[in-house]
């Protein structure tokens, strides 16, 4: 089973907008993830800041054909580690694909690259890479099992999903290898971000 977990709890500072909802090319940011993974996912868990959030991605979501569940964060406004382990509790598989809702260029051939690097190689997290040693964390992929990490990190006051990385056996792989355009590791965070469009 392909586990896919949407980041979508958070409100950006600098745009003081929920990302997942504004509009790109006339839709909203969260159906363009959904779209890069259409017939790939098995199971869509959808992390969302609160019951109220969940609310207003009802209307966006209502006509999605997709076997989806949205869930809101364990703890409000707790980053995206604390969103991380929220998605990993509710997937069914041993793995799943972390993805943000403000990365609307994600690419169907990235994310089957990551799930066929999944099959092959015995990791806790399967972690994109740049050149200059940055990582994408939040398009990583990681196991159910790292749950018990993430719950001791958090346990003391560590917040940052780097921080759960350096505590996992992590296979790196060159953002190249996965997405050449490097489109699918492209956020939209502030608005001249979409101006720049």
């Amino acid at each position: 089973m392909k586990s896919v977990i949407i980041l979508c709890g958070g409100r950006s500072k600098r745009m003081g907008k929920d990302k997942g909802s504004l509009l790109l090319n006339d839709k909203p940011m969260v159906l363009h993830v959904l779209d890069a993974i259409k017939n790939i996912a098995d199971e869509i868990i959808l992390v969302l800041r609160d019951t109220e959030q969940i609310e207003s991605y009802n209307t966006i979501l209502n006509h999605r054909n997709m076997s989806l569940k949205a869930v809101a964060d364990e703890t409000k406004d707790g980053g995206p580690l604390i969103g991380i382990l929220t998605g990993l509790s509710y997937i069914n598989s041993d793995y799943a694909q972390i993805l943000p809702c403000d990365s609307p260029f994600i690419s169907k051939d990235f994310v089957v690259k990551m799930f066929e690097l999944a099959k092959t190689d015995d990791f806790d997290a399967i972690v994109p890479v740049w050149n200059d040693g940055h990582i994408e964390p939040l398009h990583s992929l990681y196991k159910k099992s790292t749950i018990e990490t993430i719950e001791k990190l958090i346990s003391k006051e560590k917040r940052n999903v780097s921080s759960l990385i350096e505590n996992l056996n992590a296979k790196y792989v060159p953002v190249e290898i996965l997405d050449k355009t490097n489109m699918s590791f492209q956020n939209i965070n502030t608005i001249k971000d979409f101006k720049d469009i």
